[in-house]
């Protein structure tokens, strides 16, 4: 990576950090519930652009992982009490992972147009088989109705308050954005970027690209289903939309338009166009229309994404007053 982007990836990141940290001090109400939501699709989209970027994977089947453990809290959630957090946490993120691995596992095996269509593929079985069998609630969906609470040896946490589940969820997704951080920048990453940019280069140095694409796509997995978790508890409501193409479509979206091969990349994007969502809702009811403008121009300006963008501005910029 280019040397100023990297600095202005981290730079980013940490500005962002520091500006939602002050979240639950400055906003109140509905426009927590909001950050909350932005913050979750962000480590969403975070987690899809470990694999979108370094391991060159482009999955329209994410959602299927980010639905199956908000589906586990629901069916793991006692109807009359607050789920016990820990144990219900690590069954959703673990059966995400179950979820990914066998997915990776078959699609992995084809590259390009037949690896995204495997994965389009297993993302609508995902949806099918919740929405069709009603093997957890009817095709409306089914309700989450208390908060899972976090039991410690000598307290209960309760995060039924706006305030105290934002400072949960941003703990957890700026885990989440760490990981993808350091995992870009470890010797996976650079194997994961090998893999991606020479495979015979890689088996050649005694590395499966086949093994660490799969790894990194668990590991994505796993962090989508960590996003799905914390959306279920969130809204208390889980739905078949949620294991959806759209759905994995539109964190793709994310991904592209803030810049795969960045770590802020993803997250950027899920903020402009959440944000840029919610404003144009309020505005007009074709709102739609104004999101598939954004994307254009943002597509045409910034082919590579909003932050390698920038960069790219900063270096001009530098070189005129250099």
């Amino acid at each position: 990576m280019n040397p100023r982007l990297e600095k202005l990836d981290a730079a980013i990141l940490i500005l962002v950090a520091v500006g939602a940290a002050f979240v639950p001090f400055v906003l109140s109400g509905y426009e927590i519930k909001l950050a909350t939501t932005i913050t979750i699709q962000a480590g969403f989209a975070v987690a899809l652009g470990l694999v979108v970027g370094p391991a060159g994977l482009t999955s329209i089947g994410h959602a299927a992982f980010y639905g199956v453990a908000a589906y586990l809290l629901a069916m793991l959630a006692p109807p009359d009490g607050p789920a016990d957090l820990l144990p219900t946490a690590l069954a959703a993120i673990a059966a995400a992972a179950a979820c990914a691995a066998v997915v990776g596992a078959i699609s992995i095996r084809s590259r390009g147009m037949y690896f995204i269509l495997m994965t389009l593929a297993f993302g609508q079985l995902g949806y099918h088989f919740f929405n069709d069998t009603g093997i957890a609630g009817t095709s409306d969906g089914v309700y989450v109705n208390f908060r899972p609470e976090l039991h410690l040896p000598w307290t209960d946490v309760s995060f039924d308050k706006a305030p105290a589940f934002y400072g949960f969820v941003y703990v957890v997704v700026l885990a989440v954005i760490a990981a993808c951080w350091w995992l870009r920048r470890s010797a996976f990453g650079s194997i994961l970027l090998a893999a991606r940019d020479n495979e015979a280069r890689t088996r050649a140095f005694g590395f499966s690209p086949y093994r660490v694409r799969l790894a990194a796509f668990v590991i994505s997995g796993a962090m989508a289903g960590a996003m799905g978790y914390l959306t279920a508890a969130q809204h208390g409501y889980v739905a078949p939309q949620m294991l959806a193409w759209h759905a994995s479509a539109f964190a793709l979206v994310m991904v592209l338009i803030g810049g795969k091969d960045t770590t802020s990349g993803p997250a950027v994007g899920a903020i402009v166009l959440l944000l840029a969502e919610e404003f144009l809702q309020r505005w007009t009811e074709h709102w739609l229309i104004g999101i598939g403008l954004i994307i254009v121009v943002a597509v045409i300006a910034a082919p590579k994404g909003l932050v390698p963008f920038a960069a790219r501005l900063l270096n001009s910029r530098q070189a005129r007053h250099g």
